[in-house]
């Protein structure tokens, strides 16, 4: 039991996570993952491009990111 003095206050999870508001000035990857599946390893981009907002960040395949933004796995 905590004594009245002593109360414990948790943060918000809104101090964790990052402003899904946020506009970017330039291409960035979030995480890279691989899966393997039956045909073989696939490579896994999560990417946020420049002026989108956080939360329309995607997920893109190693061939999509060669095709559209290839400056990105340089």
């Amino acid at each position: 039991m905590l004594d009245q003095e002593e109360e414990k206050f948790l943060p918000y999870v809104e101090d964790f996570s990052p402003n899904s508001q946020e506009e970017l000035t330039e291409d960035m990857v979030l995480h890279k993952r691989s899966k393997t599946k039956i045909q073989g390893q696939q490579d896994l981009w999560h990417i946020w491009l420049k002026e989108q907002l956080l939360g329309k960040a995607k997920w893109y395949t190693r061939e999509k990111v060669e095709e559209k933004i290839p400056h990105l796995i340089q």
